[in-house]
């Protein structure tokens, strides 16, 4: 037995690792998108409390920074020299005696931690006061004159805005090739007024910051960097690739343009944006994480549970084995002595065992339904035997239609030799009608034989009705040989004359019947002058061509041609009528020029009638 295709222990064991597999499969989904949900959550909460611990630190960098910047204030001279100027009554602070006071604070109030690189004192008209530099050729001696872009709009912004807290900026200095971060503190009066007096500038390294920062993230995976609210970016920091440039580069212009923190999303293709505001000093920390950094426990854990889900595939399948074995056993012997009672060997019977009740019942029934298919047999032996018997002597008392044609040939004989024309050809026309409708032997004819039957059609009613209707025929000669389902014509004839000319009083009744090539195609039209009819409905049913109507006609009408020209030719092609009440009809048969392989040896066709045409009426 050829265990080919679908059997039942086939089923049973695709079913059962096919349900543990989607289980399996199923359980490792849910829990690999818990626990991705679970260790997102995790390590964005345990990197938001490092960047919170980190703005901690940072912000006591800062208030030391404010610190050692309001010991300006000790310079009680300087100090009055301001006041001076803020109230108009000098123009300026006079440089003698001031200029070295910021090389003096930059020394001896900032540490080596500090990384100062320059200061810078104005007064209330923002002129300069005092200036120290770490290095007078990396450094402008005044901010508002430097050859590069130092970002000293924001310090304006600030100077004449009405904020009085410690302002942080940035810019990226080109000739010392490092990111400066930039401290600007206001000096006031300390009375009701707090009349603004002059501003002092304090320029780092951003490297101060940056130390503080490493000591937070991991360098290899976390791209850092600080950003004032609607300032640049200060300070980064970690080794970052391209994508990781490019994303921090669009949200540092949103952080730029005055944005809201909420509108910021968690994810940024294949990083975790994680970031923590320092609102006293106005400092943003922000931090990409790679997914990867935080997926690597997921995927150690989730290659894990494959490992155990393939041990538990290996596991059901081989219960699974053994199972479908002892379940299909009876089922394989059941079939295998089924195949041997199908391969002669009918006496056989099948053994109704199993661990199934069901089993059991179909074995007894199968085995009595051979019993009754084995005297059915019989019978059915018998009865065909008895109808082969009668079918040979019904076949011995037919009628032969040869007997019909002979019969009809010597009555026209006889009507001519009784010098009676009319019955003559009135016989030899019925003989070729009955000849040609009965030799079924081949379906398709040519428009020449057709026309001659419709000739002899024509003539027998005209025999039996008077003749008064008259014919034409427009025939082109290219047609003769074009081929068509036998009888096509006829049966449009007959519905011209029975259902369009037979009930008119006119004395010009007249039926025309045309064939012509038109692009391509053999067009065939069948016009009468009769009653007329309703085209639309009738063509209706010709489109839709049903087989059942088609098949209930008692007689070879209209819609039977119709189906049967489609049926040869196709969809596209068949019988269209066109019709107007009390006018008359035409049918037009439209199919495919179809010439005969052989043409017929020793005929000579000649057209039909006296008029022929290039086209239908």
């Amino acid at each position: 037995m050829k265990n080919s295709g679908w059997t039942m222990r086939k089923a049973i064991m695709i079913f059962c690792v096919g349900c543990v597999m989607a289980a399996l499969l199923m359980q490792t989904f849910l829990f690999q998108q818990s626990l991705k949900r679970q260790i997102r959550t995790e390590s964005i909460a345990d990197n938001e409390n490092t960047l919170t611990k980190m703005q901690a630190e940072l912000m006591t960098f800062v208030r030391n920074i404010r610190t050692e910047m309001l010991t300006i204030y000790s310079e009680y001279d300087l100090i009055e020299e301001l006041r001076s100027v803020a109230k108009g009554s000098q123009e300026k602070v006079p440089a003698d005696g001031y200029w070295w006071r910021n090389w003096y604070l930059g020394r001896k109030r900032f540490s080596s931690e500090d990384r100062l690189m320059a200061m810078y004192l104005y007064d209330a008209n923002n002129q300069l006061v005092s200036a120290y530099r770490y290095n007078c050729q990396m450094f402008p001696r005044d901010i508002y004159k430097s050859e590069y872009d130092a970002n000293t709009e924001r310090v304006l912004e600030y100077v004449n805005g009405e904020r009085t807290d410690l302002m942080i900026s940035g810019y990226y200095n080109p000739l010392e090739e490092k990111d400066i971060i930039r401290f600007v503190l206001k000096l006031h009066n300390y009375d009701e007024e707090r009349q603004k007096i002059g501003y002092l500038v304090c320029e780092i390294d951003s490297m101060a910051f940056a130390s503080i920062m490493n000591k937070y993230v991991d360098l290899s995976h976390v791209y850092l960097w600080m950003q004032p609210v609607n300032d640049r970016t200060i300070v980064t920091t970690g080794d970052a690739n391209d994508d990781q440039k490019r994303i921090q580069k669009q949200l540092s212009r949103v952080i730029q343009n005055y944005y809201d923190s909420n509108t910021l999303e968690q994810e940024y293709e294949d990083y975790y944006l994680i970031h923590v505001g320092q609102t006293e000093n106005n400092l943003e920390a922000c931090a990409l994480v790679s997914q990867s950094l935080l997926t690597a426990t997921q995927r150690s854990l989730t290659r894990s549970l494959m490992v155990i889900m393939g041990m538990m595939l290996v596991v059901v399948c081989v219960f699974v084995m053994f199972l479908s074995q002892w379940l299909t056993r009876p089922t394989e012997q059941m079939l295998e002595t089924i195949e041997r009672i199908k391969n002669g060997e009918t006496q056989l019977r099948v053994q109704p065992v199993g661990w199934s009740e069901e089993l059991k019942v179909l074995g007894t029934e199968f085995n009595d339904m051979l019993d009754r298919v084995q005297a059915m047999a019989q019978e059915e032996y018998k009865y065909r035997l008895l109808v082969e018997r009668t079918e040979y002597k019904m076949l011995q008392a037919q009628i032969n239609p040869h007997f019909l044609y002979n019969t009809l040939n010597t009555m026209s004989g006889i009507a001519t030799a009784q010098n009676c024309p009319l019955v003559s050809g009135l016989c030899h026309s019925l003989s070729a009608v009955f000849r040609y409708s009965l030799n079924m032997t081949d379906e398709f004819s040519t428009v020449q034989k057709e026309m001659e039957h419709v000739k002899n059609y024509l003539y027998v009613m005209d025999v039996r009705s008077g003749s008064d209707v008259s014919y034409e025929y427009q025939i082109a000669e290219e047609t003769l040989q074009d081929q068509l389902p036998r009888i096509c014509l006829q049966p449009i004839v007959e519905n011209a004359i029975t259902h369009g000319l037979r009930n008119v009083r006119r004395k010009d009744k007249k039926l025309t019947i045309s064939a012509v090539h038109e692009n391509g195609l053999l067009l065939i039209c069948v016009e009468d002058n009769g009653t007329g009819m309703d085209a639309e409905e009738m063509n209706h049913l010709l489109e839709k061509n049903d087989p059942k109507r088609v098949e209930t006609g008692v007689s070879i009408g209209i819609l039977n041609v119709n189906a049967r020209l489609k049926r040869v030719f196709g969809e596209e092609y068949g019988i269209l009528i066109d019709s107007r009440m009390g006018e008359g009809t035409k049918v037009s048969i439209r199919v495919p020029i179809l010439k005969k392989k052989e043409e017929q040896e020793g005929e000579n066709y000649e057209p039909y009638g006296k008029n022929q045409s290039t086209g239908c009426r």
